[in-house]
């Protein structure tokens, strides 16, 4: 996740979501990492809390459960790496194994 204001001024957030895709276990595949972009959302307020909630919705209805998530990747900002109330720290809180 990260924000960036547009040239309109509008703040904006885009969701990327990286998979380790390890092929059909039939197979001798190698695994291969894929990047997808999920969306970009125009947000009012970029708290570590609203933006959390932002991401587990959108999770959520693309069918993915935070539980499954092992990793996690933002930018430098207080309110994505906070150690207690960034979106990073929140998403540990609910799930121990998405490591920042």
């Amino acid at each position: 996740m990260d924000c960036t204001p547009d040239v309109s001024r509008e703040e904006q957030l885009s969701i990327i979501i990286r998979i380790l895709d390890m092929g059909n276990k039939s197979m001798s595949t190698i695994p291969c990492i894929k990047e997808y972009v999920i969306e970009f959302i125009n947000v009012h307020s970029t708290t570590g809390y609203d933006l959390t909630n932002i991401l587990l919705d959108k999770l959520k209805s693309i069918g993915i459960d935070i539980k499954d998530c092992r990793g996690q990747a933002y930018d430098n900002g207080a309110n994505m790496k906070g150690q207690y109330k960034g979106v990073q720290s929140r998403i540990l809180a609910k799930n121990p194994r998405a490591f920042f």
